[in-house]
């Protein structure tokens, strides 16, 4: 039970690290190609 519940932590801590990563490099990227901010959600 306890390694299902560290398994679970560990996946869902870098399913976040991932998702924040992929954000930061297309904001840059989109910056880098198109000089202007990146659209975002209001």
């Amino acid at each position: 039970m306890l390694r299902k519940l560290l398994w679970s932590a560990l996946y869902g801590a870098l399913g976040a690290v991932a998702t924040i990563v992929s954000r930061r490099a297309a904001s840059g990227i989109w910056r880098t190609l198109t000089g202007e901010e990146p659209p975002t959600k209001k």
